[in-house]
């Protein structure tokens, strides 16, 4: 099975290639600005990389968020696009399952915390025992702050939000945290390629009208009209 696997909903940015479970071609960006200019290059080296064409692949995966608002769209558009073309199906995987995925070596449950700006966070907590994380908590936005109300046990932390925020996090939380630096802080495209192979040999696939991106929080311009503001850290 040949999967072309887009991620695009964090500052890395990346296209992967998986060929009956192996990774044969990736390529990342660390630059979210630069996304809507990568997509199309990356896609195309990787292909020529792992001598494929657009039409020889069998599923296109696409990260669903939650993360930036124009980030998600940009791997969203492209998998859609790519599944109508040549009438294909997709798989999509949020941005906190893949962060689990990664850590799944973990012998403590899994939190995935992402940055969500405004003194927020997105939050997952997950079960890694099995062949797929699986939600014990969220997803969800909450703000910093609240973050304690949340920890009710010793987990491994995943995702930016520790680096961005933990400054803010009160001693106790800490002492519940664990960080193990080998566990990546982004979603990779490639664990999204794995992860939607999987899937896929399940038949648990969509079309590509059937893609709902995982926003979770509303964009920046309706919180503002709402008069939504930022909440205090502590």
């Amino acid at each position: 099975m040949k999967i072309l696997a887009m991620e695009t909903s964090t500052l890395l940015g990346g296209v992967a290639v998986i060929q009956d479970g192996k990774v044969v071609a990736e390529e990342s960006s660390q630059r979210q600005k630069s996304h809507t200019e990568i997509i199309s290059p990356f896609v195309e080296r990787t292909l020529r990389t792992a001598g494929l064409k657009l039409e020889d692949i069998d599923v296109f995966a696409v990260g669903q968020g939650p993360g930036s608002f124009t980030g998600i769209r940009v791997a969203a558009n492209a998998g859609k696009t790519y599944a109508y073309s040549f009438n294909k199906p997709m798989v999509t995987i949020d941005s906190l399952m893949l962060l689990a995925e990664q850590a799944k070596a973990s012998k403590l449950p899994v939190l995935a915390i992402m940055n969500a700006y405004k003194n927020m966070v997105y939050l997952g907590m997950f079960d890694c025992s099995g062949d797929e994380p699986q939600y014990i908590k969220g997803p969800a936005a909450i703000p910093v702050r609240e973050l304690s109300q949340h920890i009710d046990r010793d987990v491994t932390v995943v995702g930016d939000g520790w680096e961005t925020y933990h400054e803010y996090f009160p001693d106790e939380l800490k002492k519940k945290m664990h960080l193990n630096s080998d566990f990546p802080n982004e979603p990779l495209a490639k664990t999204l390629g794995l992860m939607a192979e999987k899937r896929a040999k399940r038949g648990l696939t969509l079309d590509w009208k059937s893609f709902i991106p995982l926003y979770i929080r509303a964009s920046e311009a309706e919180e503002t009209k709402k008069g939504i503001l930022i909440s205090p850290l502590k």
